[in-house]
């Protein structure tokens, strides 16, 4: 804990990706120190929605969900499109 300034000891039993990932090195002797996670667990919601075709911007949706959601959203991302032909 020590060595490394983490600062929880349950954190050396977790599964969590991002607390292990943060040490895997090239070799040993790599300096690592430890980066804070954030306190609530990754989540990923995926949502369906309508929206116009006409005068609209994603960049005013992702304002949208970042003034909603605040310190929680840590990434907005548009993964597909669909349009239908008619």
């Amino acid at each position: 804990m020590i060595l490394y300034d983490i600062p929880d000891i349950r954190l050396f039993w977790s599964e969590d990706e991002r607390f292990l990932k943060q040490f895997i090195g090239p070799h040993i002797w790599q300096k690592i120190k430890f980066q804070p996670l954030s306190r609530y667990p990754p989540l990923i919601n995926d949502i369906s929605f309508w929206l116009p075709s006409e005068m609209y911007s994603q960049n005013d949706f992702y304002d949208l969900v970042r003034t909603i959601g605040g310190d929680l959203i840590e990434k907005v991302v548009l993964l597909d499109e669909f349009a239908h032909p008619k």
